[in-house]
C-alpha cells in the first residue's frame, strides 16, 4: 500500500489536514485488519500511543516543533530496550520490564517519534525463522532478523521502524518486504540498551518507505538536525565475482540497471571474509549468551543454539584471527574505495523464499564485517511477483544515498 512520506505527512500535520492522533488511529486500525495474518508485533500499547499524540498535538498547536518526525508512529525491534515493555529477544522467558529507553530510543522521542510497539524479532536476532509473514505474500518470508519492523513497515503498520543488522538483517528483510533498509557505518548509532548478538558486528538502523524517510530516521538516531541531506558527487561502479553467485532475476536486474558502468577491481577475498564473519559472529554470541545458555539451553532455538555450540568449540586462536582480519580489512578499504565511489549490486541472492528460512544473508554479510553503510532499495519485481531490490556500498551514508538518488530509486 502507498504510505505517504514523512515530510508529506509532516505538511500535512502542520497544515492541520490531519492531526496526530488521526495518523496513530490510521496506524492502529491497520495494525488490527491486518497483523493477525503477518504478525508482525510482540506488543503495542494504544494507550500510550494516544496520550502521547495528545502531547505532541499540544506542542504543535502551541508552536513548539520538533521537526519532520514530530508525531510520526514507528516500530522498535525487540532487542531494544524501550522503558514500560520487556525485551523479549525472541524468547519466552525474558519477561522483566524495560525501565529505561536505549539511548537511541531517547532519541527517537526528543525527535517527537511516537512508539506504538515493540516489533517481532527472530530469536536473539539470529537465522532461526520467526512468525512473522511477508505482505507481499504470506507464504514467504520477509526474512530475518528485522522480520517484524520490515513487515510493519511494508504493511502500512507504522511509517518506519528500527532494525538491527549482524549479517543481513536490516538489508534483506527491506529488500525481501519492498521497502527501504539503511545499515550504517559500524559504531555510528549506539548499541546500548540492544541485546547483542556480536560486540563486533551489530550495526542498528532504519527500514522506511523512501530513501528520504530512512535518513530522517538515520539522523535522529544519531540525534543529529533532522532534514534532507544534499548530495554528494559519486562514480557509482559495479562489483561481480561474488556478487554474481544471486539467480537469474538479480542478475539480470544489475545488468539491466547498471551493465553500462566500470567494474571495481577489490582486493576482498569475499568467500574468505564470510568465513572470517561466521567464525566472529559464532565466537562473540558464545561469549554473550554464556550464563543464559546454560540456563536455558533447551529452549533456544536450533540454529541460535548451533551458532553458540559453534562458537564455544572454536579456539581462542581462531577467534582472535577473525578480529585481526576484520582490523585489517576494515583499514584496506580505503584503498580501494575512494570517499567518492560508490558500489553496485543485488541485495539478495533471489526473491524471497519461503517460511522456512530467512534467506540468504551472503550480499549483505560482508559489508555488516567490512563496517561500510550498505544502502537497500526496490527496484521491480520477480516474474512472480515478490520484490527485487538493489544494493549500494560505500564509505559514507552521503555517498550511498546519493547513489540512489543518481538512479532514481528508493524515492
Amino acid at each position: 500500500m502507498k504510505v505517504p512520506s514523512i515530510a508529506e505527512l509532516a505538511q500535512r500535520i502542520r497544515s492541520k489536514q490531519l492531526t496526530i492522533s488521526d495518523l496513530v488511529t490510521i496506524c492502529l486500525d491497520r495494525i488490527d485488519q491486518v497483523d493477525s495474518e503477518i504478525q508482525a508485533w510482540v506488543a503495542v500499547d494504544q494507550d500510550w500511543a494516544f496520550a502521547e499524540a495528545d502531547r505532541l498535538q499540544s506542542e504543535i498547536d502551541s508552536g513548539q516543533d520538533r521537526g519532520l518526525l514530530h508525531g510520526i508512529p514507528m516500530g522498535i525491534k525487540d532487542i531494544i530496550d524501550v522503558a514500560g515493555f520487556p525485551t523479549r529477544a525472541g524468547t519466552d522467558w525474558r519477561i522483566d520490564t524495560c525501565t529505561q529507553h536505549a539511548p537511541l530510543v531517547q532519541n527517537l522521542l526528543e525527535a517527537g517519534v511516537i512508539v506504538l510497539g515493540k516489533t517481532v524479532t527472530t530469536q536473539f536476532a539470529g537465522f532461526d525463522p520467526s512468525v512473522t509473514r511477508n505482505p507481499a505474500a504470506p507464504d514467504r518470508t520477509p526474512g530475518g532478523s528485522s522480520s517484524g519492523s520490515a513487515a510493519a513497515v511494508a504493511a502500512g503498520m507504522c511509517i518506519a521502524a528500527i532494525g538491527s543488522q549482524t549479517g543481513g538483517s536490516i538489508n534483506r528483510p527491506a529488500s525481501y518486504c519492498g521497502i527501504v533498509g539503511l545499515k550504517p557505518a559500524f559504531g555510528e548509532v549506539s548499541t546500548k540498551g540492544v541485546v547483542p548478538l556480536s560486540r563486533n558486528l551489530d550495526h542498528l538502523g532504519p527500514l522506511a518507505n523512501t530513501v528520504d524517510d530512512a535518513v530522517i530516521c538515520y539522523q535522529a538516531l544519531k540525534n543529529l538536525p533532522v532534514g534532507r541531506i544534499s548530495s554528494v558527487e559519486v562514480d557509482v561502479l559495479r562489483i561481480d565475482g561474488f556478487f554474481r553467485q544471486g539467480d537469474d532475476q538479480v542478475n539480470g536486474l544489475i545488468d539491466q540497471l547498471a551493465g553500462h558502468l566500470d567494474t571495481i577491481n577489490c582486493p576482498v577475498d569475499f568467500n574468505e571474509l564470510t568465513m572470517m564473519h561466521q567464525r566472529l559472529m559464532a565466537g562473540d554470541a558464545a561469549d554473550v549468551h554464556q550464563l543464559e545458555f546454560d540456563e536455558y539451553c533447551d529452549r533456544y532455538a536450533t540454529q541460535m543454539a548451533s551458532q553458540i555450540e559453534i562458537g564455544r568449540r572454536q579456539s581462542a586462536q581462531d577467534y582472535l584471527e577473525a578480529i585481526n582480519y576484520q582490523s585489517a580489512q576494515r583499514q584496506a578499504v580505503c584503498s580501494w574505495l575512494d570517499k567518492q565511489q560508490v558500489v553496485i549490486m543485488p541485495a539478495t541472492t533471489s526473491p524471497p523464499p519461503g517460511m522456512e528460512t530467512t534467506g540468504d544473508p551472503k550480499f549483505n554479510s560482508p559489508w555488516s564485517f567490512l563496517g561500510l553503510p550498505a544502502l537497500s532499495v526496490p527496484r521491480g519485481l520477480s516474474v512472480e511477483g515478490f520484490p527485487l531490490c538493489i544494493q549500494f556500498v560505500g564509505r559514507t551514508v552521503e555517498a550511498v544515498v546519493s547513489a540512489a538518488r543518481q538512479f532514481r530509486v528508493g524515492l
